[in-house]
């Protein structure tokens, strides 16, 4: 039997009643706020406890696990109500939820004795997150979903290896568990801009524009980033890796070029995934240059982290809570576009221009996470009264 889900018209009912609306206010929020204190610890003197940890370390896992996580919740949690008809989690399911992942951001701030804090509240929230998406899905018997509980799993587990290596009980586990979380999430939003990119550009042209996903781009491109992932972690020396690098990134751009229509870039909800997913392929290729100029490795990770996963991760949260709270994603939102262009500043100094100017190079690091938190203060003060709110009737049309 599928369930008639419909949102209460206000209060606390209604907020809780979907997971994009805590958690996509609290994705935007915690965005501020660990960017705030790894700006503060790497330039300013601040001090965490942060156990076997690196500062960059930590930074890595609070933004792929503590912000990522916030807004995979939120999306994959309403995005499975449509999938299967069934409803994951709502009322005080929800806020459970959202405390444990609460909780687990304290203990990782706090850092010191509250370390365990944050381990066994986000390992506790991962498994949460995978029983809420994994029971409607097993209900239906929608199998075709088995990818992204394999990729929640692989998250959790890579939880775990920070976990041991915070603690010092496996020394440079958390080194692996930054890239299989990069990659994941990666794979993750590739996955999901596969699914709903050309719907939302259908939608938001009224039909007059279909774009096309051929079968041997999902097919090629889904076998060569497992391939690009297994060479990294196997053989990063092997000349394997530039060219699978290259592979994959030559195939997503195939399907950038396959989606490209001039009526994108009206609309910031639809070319702020359209530039997402070319800082990704920006990445691979920046990846497979780094064979042999080193330097460029890092600058490749923010391509990926920065370029694909923040504004990927922006645009979808952005998009979502437009659409999901009732009001109409056609209108015209001046927020959206400084939001948008802020943080693809931010890209262009961390991942781009370091490479013309490599001297200035800690400049723009400092100005590529003013630009971050101007980005994502603008969305979080916008979306409050979005996802707090019933949308008026002049708001719906």
């Amino acid at each position: 039997m599928t369930l008639n889900i419909t949102e209460p018209l206000s209060g606390s009912a209604l907020f809780w009643s979907k997971g994009f609306r805590p958690f996509f206010i609290a994705a935007a929020g915690y965005a501020i706020v660990a960017m705030l204190v790894w700006s503060a610890a790497l330039f300013y003197g601040f001090n965490i406890d942060t156990g076997g940890l690196s500062y960059f370390q930590w930074h890595a896992h609070e933004l792929l696990y503590g912000y990522g996580g916030a807004v995979i919740a939120g999306f994959l949690l309403t995005a499975a109500v449509n999938w299967t008809g069934r409803n994951t989690l709502s009322g005080f399911g929800l806020q459970l939820i959202f405390l444990v992942w609460l909780g687990a951001r304290i203990g990782w701030l706090l850092g010191g004795v509250w370390l365990w804090l944050g381990a066994m509240a986000d390992g506790l929230f991962w498994l949460m997150l995978m029983v809420a998406i994994a029971r409607p899905i097993i209900q239906v018997k929608q199998w075709r979903q088995l990818g992204i509980l394999a990729k929640l799993t692989l998250l959790f587990s890579a939880h775990i290896l920070f976990v041991l290596d915070a603690f010092a009980w496996v020394p440079g586990a958390a080194y692996v568990a930054i890239y299989i979380g990069l990659f994941t999430i990666i794979g993750l939003i590739l996955v999901m801009l596969r699914r709903v990119f050309p719907f939302f550009v259908k939608a938001a042209s009224g039909g007059r524009v279909e774009l096309n996903n051929p079968t041997w781009i999902d097919r090629s491109s889904l076998v060569l980033f497992v391939l690009f992932m297994l060479v990294f972690f196997i053989w990063p020396k092997s000349i394997l890796m530039p060219v699978v690098a290259c592979a994959i990134g030559l195939v997503l751009l195939v399907r950038l070029l396959n989606w490209f229509d001039s009526f994108i870039f009206t609309a910031p909800l639809l070319w702020s995934l359209y530039v997402s997913y070319g800082f990704i392929v920006l990445g691979c290729w920046l990846f497979a240059l780094s064979y042999w100029h080193g330097q460029l490795h890092y600058l490749a990770i923010h391509a990926w982290s920065l370029g694909g996963f923040g504004m990927a991760t922006l645009g979808m949260l952005v998009r979502v809570s437009v659409g999901h709270s009732g009001r109409n994603v056609r209108a015209k939102r001046p927020w959206m576009w400084l939001a948008f262009m802020s943080l693809i500043v931010g890209v262009l100094l961390r991942v781009i221009l370091p490479m013309v100017w490599p001297a200035f190079a800690t400049e723009m690091l400092i100005w590529s996470q003013v630009a971050w938190l101007l980005s994502f203060v603008v969305t979080f003060y916008n979306l409050v009264p979005l996802l707090t709110k019933a949308p008026s009737v002049s708001e719906e049309l």
